[in-house]
């Protein structure tokens, strides 16, 4: 590697950083307060937070890669342009093409790499991480009982009108299930609930009643018993009606779906409208190479203070045409594979011609 690529992008690593760990941790915060909140109300360790985010990562980096890139690049050739280095090099026999090609070649570098991080990893985390927190959602490291109010047990709820913390011991309670079997009801003058740690939770009544819903209102089952006992798994209700929004599978999975015969015409458009998605956004660091660097190399003209601001207006621009092409893709079947592709095939063309009238400079 020549001298001038190295000091380039020695200028340019500091600032790529800082900006992918700013773009990155504001992203992040919105899902750490939820994530913090949980592990407070449901006492669980702050460990799961970091699993939580460590999968959540390749999600938010497919984002902020693109953009850390432009704001870097855009403010390192601001700073050559305003300190006169663009100029000093062009005296000095390098053209604006030898001046950018490190971009280029880490901006294709990015490139393939948001492929896979969009198309693989992304969603798979992502998965990850939606199932985690639903298991989380259902799991206790303690029960806050409370007298005369429900409380959820999984698929169950508990009522109990007399309830005591320290031993667990209810009276006057009853059970009411929500899943299978829904509108089961068991009630007992008196019962315990206990919660073994990591596992689930055992409700015990004495010298109570079930009562099971019949095929009409007017007809159910009813029985006594002398001792009742139900153990309910943490994470049994976690599992039950969740199924994977379209984000959490890969694009193979995606792309099987949608030449799928069985799958409905609407789903087919709405996976091909994300694999389609992924694709634009991993294009986007090339995209934006395009536009930066005959901006960037006009700096020292409007004051290097303005270059955060037009990185800003850029992005703006870029995501909210990307935006654009995905309802269009959603809203015509014949747009749906084209229509993500809006903000790129826009934004090269408008680089295409900044390039042209920087080059005549």
């Amino acid at each position: 590697m020549t001298i001038l690529p190295r000091y380039l992008l020695r200028l340019f690593a500091p600032m790529f950083g800082l900006c992918l760990a700013v773009f990155t941790a504001i992203l992040l915060m919105n899902s750490f307060l939820k994530l913090f909140s949980l592990a407070v109300a449901k006492g669980i360790s702050y460990a799961w937070i970091g699993a939580c985010f460590l999968r959540l990562l390749p999600y938010f980096l497919s984002l902020t890669v693109p953009m850390a890139f432009l704001v870097a690049m855009l403010m390192t050739l601001g700073q050559l342009a305003e300190k006169g280095e663009v100029m000093a090099l062009r005296s000095s026999g390098f053209s604006l093409s030898d001046m950018t090609r490190p971009f280029l070649v880490l901006s294709v570098l990015l490139t393939l790499l948001l492929l896979v991080v969009n198309h693989k990893v992304s969603p798979e985390g992502l998965h990850s991480f939606r199932t985690k927190q639903a298991d989380a959602a259902q799991q206790l490291a303690r029960v806050d009982l409370e007298p005369d109010s429900f409380v959820n047990l999984g698929e169950w709820r508990l009522y109990s009108k007399e309830a005591d913390r320290a031993t667990g011991n209810i009276r006057d309670a009853y059970l009411i299930r929500s899943g299978v079997n829904r509108g089961l009801r068991v009630s007992a003058p008196r019962g315990s609930l206990r919660l073994k740690k990591g596992q689930g939770f055992v409700v015990e009544f004495e010298r109570g009643s079930l009562q099971l819903p019949g095929s009409t209102p007017e007809r159910f089952t009813s029985a006594t018993f002398g001792r009742y006992r139900l153990y309910i798994p943490l994470a049994g209700a976690a599992q039950i009606g969740r199924s994977p929004d379209t984000q959490e599978y890969k694009s193979l999975d995606l792309w099987r779906m949608a030449h799928d015969a069985q799958t409905d015409a609407q789903r087919r458009v709405e996976y091909t409208v994300e694999i389609s998605l992924r694709s634009a956004g991993a294009l986007s660091p090339f995209v934006f190479y395009w536009i930066g660097a005959p901006l960037g190399l006009g700096f020292g003209r409007f004051g290097r203070g303005k270059g955060f601001a037009l990185s800003l207006g850029i992005l703006f621009v870029f995501y909210g045409l990307l935006a654009l092409g995905m309802g269009l893709g959603r809203r015509y079947a014949s747009l749906s594979a084209a229509g993500p592709w809006l903000g790129d095939v826009v934004c090269l063309a408008i680089g295409a011609h900044l390039t042209r009238r920087v080059a005549k400079l």
